[in-house]
């Protein structure tokens, strides 16, 4: 009978630590897996250095630019060999006039390229392998009498977009002194919108996040940004699908980067929102590469690649790099 007992004893307290047990097991099983990374940046790396197999490498201005951002945004590191061979085939893009071009195969010098080609070799701390004094000539030539500044010595028009290279290549050069302020100043505000925010051109038309930010970088650098533009800025960005959650805009990978680069210029890079831009990088991801498409359903590009990366490291998710360059 004792031993009976003592056997219900064993049985009823091994029952009653199973019971209390559950509970604690239950609650270990409903654990949520921990999250796999977001991005295979190692995948990322491999598709950007596919472009070290081919025998005339980095081949162009924008491609080398890819290859350098690209890499040193995730913190990675490039080889000495390949880094001369960039610095190298950069300086050789400059031209008689200071300008440089998309490839060596080309000679005729344009802003845009210039600018690339800049922050190719500042990234590589090599901003003084090249004739600086030069390149700022270049970029005051094609000054226009409008205040605005052209693509190249053939395509001479001024748009916004050129003045901002322009702009952006003298500040690099310490050469803002080449610009006619007042002139420069009407021309940029001839592009503002009544909704807030500037345009591509002048007059009717939306706004967009590309020309509002190179037009506030624009004034800025010639401290000209005021408080109203400012807000007018915010007030039309607001309507983006950059920032409103709501919007029925689709969403696109420049713009992405150009409305995070506009409220930080305007000074309001705490209106960013990093979720949104975020999940927008999440479905431009292409799992099998590890690149970044252009648009949803796109398949990836060094190009849209790079200007990912760009945008992940505005939103402090890659290390990033500390110059930046316009955006074709």
């Amino acid at each position: 009978m004792f031993i009976a007992n003592n056997i219900l004893r064993i049985a009823a307290a091994l029952t009653l630590v199973a019971a209390l047990a559950a509970p604690a097991l239950a609650k270990e099983k409903a654990k949520p897996k921990a999250k796999s990374a977001e991005f295979d940046f190692k995948k990322t790396s491999a598709f950007i250095r596919e472009m070290e197999s081919r025998p005339d490498f980095p081949v162009a201005t924008v491609i080398a630019n890819d290859y350098v951002y690209t890499l040193l945004a995730m913190g990675e590191k490039i080889d000495t060999g390949r880094q001369n061979a960039i610095i190298v085939s950069t300086k050789l893009a400059q031209q008689k006039d200071g300008g440089f071009t998309p490839d060596k195969s080309s000679k005729s010098s344009s802003i845009l390229y210039t600018d690339i080609a800049l922050e190719t070799l500042a990234l590589l701390d090599a901003g003084n392998a090249i004739d600086r004094s030069k390149v700022k000539s270049f970029a005051a030539s094609l000054k226009n009498a409008d205040g605005g500044f052209g693509f190249s010595a053939e395509a001479k028009k001024s748009s916004l977009a050129t003045t901002y290279y322009a702009v952006h290549v003298l500040k690099a050069v310490n050469g803002l002194d080449a610009v006619d302020r007042g002139k420069t100043l009407d021309y940029v505000k001839g592009f503002a919108k009544k909704e807030g925010g500037f345009g591509p051109e002048k007059g009717a038309g939306r706004p967009n996040a590309r020309s509002t930010y190179m037009a506030a970088y624009i004034l800025n650098a010639l401290s000209a940004l005021d408080a109203w533009t400012a807000k007018k800025a915010v007030d039309y960005l607001e309507t983006t699908p950059y920032l409103d959650k709501k919007s029925k805009e689709r969403p696109e990978l420049d713009e992405q980067l150009y409305a995070i680069r506009a409220l930080k210029e305007i000074n309001a890079g705490n209106r960013v929102e990093k979720a949104l831009a975020l999940n927008f990088m999440k479905r431009l991801y292409i799992k099998v590469n590890g690149g970044f498409g252009p648009l949803e359903g796109y398949g990836s590009t060094p190009d849209s690649t790079t200007t990912a990366l760009r945008i992940l490291s505005e939103i402090g998710k890659v290390k990033g790099v500390p110059v930046q360059v316009a955006k074709r």
